[in-house]
């Protein structure tokens, strides 16, 4: 009896070996971490009734680009208002969460983390981004939405409000919208012509993976996005530059802060699960968020080498916010002077407010 009850006892070990190899959802569960893991000072529940409908979002994406150039510099007015009515719907829904995701952060309060749950259930039971990308740029809103999703999960999915079965459904969405949204980069990356596959772009899709991927316990998606990280940080050259972004004519100097956030937020990620972006390509990342910055109050340093006057960048959250975790780590007094002047830190392709 000994001997068969140790080989049924081996036999159901290697049963469940083979079923988490063959589901990667299984063998990393809980493992990856996010910079929000941790206690939160809890306190009882508002009233069940305080938690809105949820959004009823498409599953697909309906949108278009909005410049009327080559070089993606020029902003054409009227393809900017159709650009922005066709997402509202997609920014309306990411802000309302993230406001809630915010405010559990800030007081506690489980019923808004519950809130956020029901929320992302609801988009999850509907396949939201899950349905056809009508173009580039609606798998680009894909993406920043997932990453505003997929944050605002990482910093309440460990609310005891929750129910297990809503928090391995949401899981279940984010990693399937990550794996439609990692496709798209995937396919285009071998040819040299899709500079998105090694732009802004991509790093926007790393970072949205790559929090999809802690949110699901998905280590495949995790590593993706710090692949993801790699292929930016790797073309910051020795002054701190994107050559990608350079080509980006007068928005040059826009397009390196809008490169940084998702690189930084990607290397706090990373930080959380012991890799350290941060130093790699002999600390690269500083040397671009370094460069960035001082571009802000000194644009002449892009106009000579993008080679056209700079479009002034005004200090808003989207432009400087995601620098919040980049400062504490390595404290400027220039920096920290202009993120003292933003009137809110809160990005919505960022799922809100930034770490630290």
């Amino acid at each position: 009896m000994g001997r068969v009850s140790w080989r049924l006892r081996l036999l159901c070990i290697a049963a469940v070996v083979a079923m988490s190899m063959g589901n990667p959802s299984l063998h990393a569960a809980h493992a990856l971490r996010s910079p929000w893991d941790g206690a939160v000072a809890v306190h009882a529940s508002s009233p069940a009734d305080t938690c809105a409908q949820p959004a009823s979002l498409p599953q697909g994406i309906a949108t278009s680009d909005y410049y009327s150039d080559a070089a993606h510099s020029i902003v054409d007015p009227a393809r900017l208002h159709a650009y922005e009515q066709s997402v509202k719907v997609w920014h309306d829904a990411a802000q309302s969460v993230d406001r809630m995701a915010d405010r559990y952060r800030a007081t506690g309060d489980v019923s808004l983390a519950a809130c956020v749950a029901t929320w992302l259930d609801s988009f999850a039971g509907t396949g939201a981004l899950t349905g056809t990308m009508s173009s580039n740029q609606s798998t680009y809103v894909q993406g920043w939405m997932l990453g505003s999703f997929a944050i605002a999960w990482l910093k309440t999915r460990d609310a005891s409000s929750i129910p297990a079965a809503q928090r391995e459904r949401v899981g279940r969405w984010l990693a399937d919208v990550a794996v439609l949204n990692r496709q798209y980069y995937d396919r285009r990356g071998a040819k040299a012509k899709d500079t998105d596959a090694k732009n802004n772009h991509r790093y926007w899709a790393g970072v949205a993976v790559m929090a999809a991927g802690i949110g699901a316990g998905r280590k495949d998606l995790f590593d993706w996005g710090v692949d993801s990280s790699r292929i930016g940080i790797t073309q910051i050259t020795s002054d701190g530059t994107l050559p990608l972004e350079m080509a980006r004519r007068a928005r040059a100097l826009h397009y390196h802060l809008f490169a940084a956030a998702p690189l930084v937020t990607m290397a706090e990620l990373a930080d959380a699960n012991g890799v350290d972006l941060y130093g790699e390509h002999d600390a690269a990342l500083a040397r671009l968020v370094r460069t960035a910055v001082a571009g802000i109050k000194h644009p002449s340093f892009f106009a000579e080498r993008a080679g056209i006057a700079q479009e002034p960048v005004k200090l808003n959250a989207d432009d400087l916010a995601w620098a919040i975790p980049f400062e504490r780590r390595f404290p400027d007094p220039t920096l920290k002077a202009l993120l003292d002047q933003l009137p809110t830190r809160s990005m919505l392709y960022l799922g809100g407010l930034p770490p630290g």
